[in-house]
């Protein structure tokens, strides 16, 4: 099998960890935006790996990319392809809230297992409301946890006599939160999100102990609203240092400049300091 990828660190590092050759895939771009990727070998099986980065971040045509060079692939001879998406776009939207809106995450995996994949790895997908990845029928979604990532980052760099809080900026940040703190004993405080009756605004509430270290673990910061709202109720107490760590860094709004920010690598951008290519070749070679 071999990796066929944009030339990026994180293909770049994942071929090598899995000791396995990199085919280049050229991501050709026509001056009217139409895409044309070109791959100069088929191999009889592939690994698929695209990446995105914050920097004009454009899920649609990574999205493309995949679905063309699928195709590239497929009529060129390549018997096997397994994808590997380090960021599932599209996943936030993982039931139908209100008539007639799409159902987008099924739609995009139910695309993939069209076009004859059966295997996909990702990390840290957005399926909350899905009691299992393996939704759509005919296709096998892997989570690789790139909070493990995250984890054994703070483990490595957090000084014992600073042992911070550890906050989930809503709900659904509280399982995360719950498993970094536990490899380092430490607490737990999940905020609330709380919907204003009178302006429709959505609002955050929660405490934490005054004074404290603090570090916000979330799956992604893409506008920055919700961790805006937990580093102002953290400031509120009083707290010294505040760090936030996410696994995907999209920033399409400017992060807060005077916060430490961590992500990994899924998603290329300024602070993305923990490189998920380990986690990535574990489970990959397990499976491969």
């Amino acid at each position: 099998m071999k990796l066929i990828g944009p030339k990026t660190p994180l293909c770049l590092n994942l071929a090598s960890s899995l000791h396995c050759d990199f085919v280049e895939m050229e991501r050709r771009v026509f001056p009217d935006g139409e895409l044309n990727p070109r791959i100069m070998e088929a191999p009889r099986e592939a690994l698929l790996v695209n990446t995105l980065s914050s920097d004009g971040f454009d899920p649609n045509r990574y999205l493309l990319e995949y679905i063309f060079a699928i195709r590239n692939l497929v009529e060129r001879g390549t018997k096997s392809i397994v994808v590997l998406m380090p960021y599932l776009p599209y996943s936030r939207q993982d039931a139908v809230f209100r008539e007639g809106e799409s159902f987008t995450s099924k739609y995009v995996l139910e695309l993939f297992r069209d076009l004859g994949i059966k295997t996909l790895f990702s990390v840290t997908f957005h399926l909350h409301r899905q009691q299992t990845g393996n939704f759509v029928p005919g296709i096998t979604l892997h989570d690789v946890s790139g909070i493990d990532a995250l984890r054994d980052y703070l483990l490595k760099s957090t000084i014992p006599e600073e042992q911070p809080v550890f906050v989930a900026p809503d709900e659904e940040a509280g399982k995360w939160a719950q498993k970094v703190a536990a490899s380092m004993n430490g607490e737990v405080f999940v905020f609330r999100k709380q919907r204003s009756h009178s302006t429709g605004a959505t609002e955050t509430c929660g405490e934490i102990p005054e004074g404290r270290n603090v570090v916000i673990i979330d799956d992604m910061i893409s506008t920055g609203g919700t961790i805006r709202n937990a580093v102002e109720i953290c400031r509120t107490f009083r707290s010294k240092k505040i760090t936030v760590c996410a696994v995907h860094g999209i920033f399409s709004q400017p992060p807060p400049r005077d916060i430490d920010i961590v992500t990994t690598n899924t998603i290329d951008n300024p602070s993305a300091r923990v490189d998920i290519a380990p986690y990535l070749a574990k489970a990959l070679s397990q499976y491969l």
